[in-house]
Parts: C-alpha cells; structure tokens; sequence
C-alpha cells in the first residue's frame, strides 16, 4: 500500500459557538474513496511515516481539504480547521499544488498541529507555527490534555485555539482534568486563546465543555463529518471567529539567553557557589509544576555537570515533558535527558541558566562567566526573572536548538 496512490477525499465536521449552536466552521477530515475497504488516516499516517513520505502525503491531505472548501464556494470568514504534521508544514509544498494554495489564499485557514510525540522535534515544532503564520494561517493545538506535552507547548507556539481532547469532556472529572482546565484557562486568559472542546456527542457533554471553559465545540451532537452544504444565498451570514489579530511568531533577536537581559536594568554580581545554590532551589521547585513543565538547563564551558547536578536532572527528565541540558563538554548517561553539545568557543559555553516553563509559572536564572575571585572561584553577572515573556523568549532560543529525536 502507498498513501501516495491511494485515493483521498475530504469530509467536514461542523465547529460551533455552545452559545447559540452557531457554525462557526468545520474541520477537514481525510477520507479515503474508490474501490476497497476504508482505510484510516492513522494507518495511512504510519504507513506514510514508513515509506518517508509524510511531508507529501500529508500536503495531499491538506491540498485535498483546501481543494473542496473552494469548489464548495466556502464563505470567507468561516474557519476551515485543517490537521497538519508539523515536518508537512516545515516543508515546502509540491510545485503542482501551487494553484490551489492560491485559490484558497481567502479562506480563513487554522491549522491543527497534530504531531502525536510533540517534544520528539521541539525546534521543527516552532518552524511549523511559524511558516503556517507565514501563509497567514492561523494555529491550534489538538487533544490538548491527552498528552502533557499538548500543556507545555501552548505558550511556546502561542495557538489561536485551544482544543480540548474528547476524553476530557466524556471521561469523569478528575484532579488531573482540573490541572488542565485550570492551565488552559489560564492561558486563553492571557493570550485571547479561544478553547474548543472536541467529542461532544451528547447535551450533558455540552454542558461539561461549558463548565471546563469552552467557547467552541465540535461532535456528533452537531453534525458529523461529510460533504459541505451548499453555501448559496439561502446560508445564514457567516459568524467569524473572535480571534486576536495581532498575534505573530514569537522572534527573539539573542542567540542565547543572557543576551536577552540586555534591556531589562543592572545584573547582580555573584560567585558560583551562590549560583549553585539558586539553581538547585529552582530546579527542586520543578518537581511539584506537574509533568507539563519544560526545564531547560545551560552548563557554562568552566564548571560542567557535577555528578549530583546530573542526577536532578535525570529525575527531572522522568517527571516532566522535557528536560534538556546544554553542554560542551562529554554528556553524562543520562536517560532521558536532551543533551544538547555546545562549541566550546560558541558564546552560549559561557553561560549557566536554568528556564523553568510550567503552565502555572515561569522562571529563569541567566548568568554569564565574569572573571574569576581571587581564589579562582568563577565569578558571574547573573539576572533571576520571573517575566513570563522573558522566560519564553529564552526558552524559545533554546529550543530551536534541540535536534530532532530520532525514530525508535
């Protein structure tokens, strides 16, 4: 089987305002056709994945959903919700599928980051967002609360809307679903985010998906997927989405984290052994943030990873979405610790910070090697922030230098 070959076609699932049931949009679904059982779009994904072929396959998709909203006459102003593998979106699309993106460069595009292993390729993560807003896409984040990395990216790639996974309107309340109704909140509060709960088949999952936040839902409740109705003179006017225009990629202009301080007043002065103290406060604070937190650690080239130092940091790895250390010296065996290697003449071996991302709290140490006491102790110009902006720009620096994991 090749999903190259395979024929697709694209069904539509309604999106609507819980207040009043208005559509809103629909979300684009593969579908495959032609003679044959049905095959679904997660074997077809995996078996893409296989052959190498995921970035093509899944611009088929995407081509294939954006090429029946606009034969339909799909209204502007209406959302299309379009799932994306984040690789597909780090990629240029096909020559051939030119023409279409053209024809449907009105549509009022929000692509859905579908990437199952969201912490396997952090860096590709935030290219995808950012070309998707460079084609004037908007972005969302699925079954957000299926897995905890979902909570951590969501200050990192900034979506449009939030969507709730289906388990969490179906499923009983929990004190773990009120963690992650309490983080999304929090975050469509700051951000404008709008939050949309998926799977809603039934009035009492309505009335939790109100209760949990949502503004928006989606479900058999309210149609399910399918052709596109006739959008003639007889369809309702279209109610846009009230979403925040002035939402783009985040940018910082610092190669690395100290260079970010610049314009934020004076540096404190201390020597490492404070330093070593005020790293190990925050790192043990990371422990109770909950497993969508992302810890983010600079080793500066003159001190290296202690042995005790390591071992926080390998608890760390097992207990939240992310744990990365980057270092120019060997890297230690850790488990499943992201070892980043640093150039030992690369402006960033001079620095020691820690970045503590959780989706309740934000906090970074960023220090720079200053010279050394006169018993050759290391001496560092240091700034501790608790700026939430500050703290994601230096998370985002960092992160764009994580590799990708490979494949098991």
């Amino acid at each position: 089987m090749s999903p190259m070959s395979i024929d697709l076609t694209s069904a539509y699932q309604p999106i609507v305002t819980l207040d009043g049931r208005a559509v809103v949009g629909y979300e684009a679904l593969v579908r495959t056709c032609g003679d044959g059982p049905p095959i679904s779009p997660t074997e077809l994904l995996r078996v893409a994945r296989e052959q190498d072929v995921t970035a093509d396959f899944d611009w088929r998709c995407r081509i294939s959903a954006l090429r029946g909203a606009v034969e339909a006459g799909y209204p502007e102003g209406m959302a299309l919700f379009v799932n994306a593998e984040p690789i597909a979106l780090d990629a240029p699309p096909p020559r051939d599928h030119l023409p279409i993106l053209a024809d449907a460069a009105r549509l009022s595009i929000i692509v859905e980051i579908t990437e199952r292993d969201l912490m396997g390729d952090p860096a590709g993560l935030l290219r995808a967002a950012e070309h998707a807003r460079n084609l004037g896409w908007r972005v969302a984040i699925d079954d957000v609360g299926a897995d905890s990395s979902s909570l951590a990216l969501i200050p990192l790639l900034r979506p449009d809307v939030i969507k709730l996974d289906m388990a969490l309107v179906q499923g009983r309340s929990s004190n773990e679903t009120a963690a992650i109704v309490a983080a999304v909140a929090a975050e469509a509060e700051r951000t404008g985010a709008l939050v949309l709960a998926e799977g809603i088949e039934t009035i009492r999952h309505e009335s939790y998906a109100r209760a949990m936040g949502a503004v928006l839902g989606q479900g058999y409740l309210y149609g399910a997927p399918e052709s596109l109705p006739g959008f003639g003179e007889a369809f309702e006017p279209v109610r846009p989405l009230d979403l925040d225009g002035s939402v783009t990629v985040r940018a910082p202009v610092a190669v690395t984290p100290y260079g970010l301080t610049h314009q934020l007043g004076a540096r404190r002065h201390a020597d490492a052994t404070l330093l070593d103290a005020i790293e190990n406060s925050l790192l043990h604070s990371a422990y109770g943030t909950g497993s969508s937190t992302v810890v983010l650690a600079t080793v500066s080239s003159s001190t290296g990873t202690t042995p005790a130092r390591a071992a926080i940091y390998d608890d760390l790895a097992s207990r939240t979405a992310l744990m990365a250390v980057f270092d120019s010296h060997p890297a230690p065996e850790l488990h499943n610790v992201r070892t980043v290697v640093v150039g030992a003449d690369e402006p960033l071996a001079m620095e020691r910070s820690i970045v503590i991302l959780a989706p309740m709290s934000s906090v970074a140490l960023i220090a720079v090697e200053r010279g050394t006491a006169e018993d050759g102790t290391p001496m560092y110009d240091y700034l501790l922030t608790y700026d939430r902006h500050v703290v994601l720009d230096a998370a985002t620096v960092l992160l764009r230098r994580i590799p990708a994991r490979s494949s098991p």
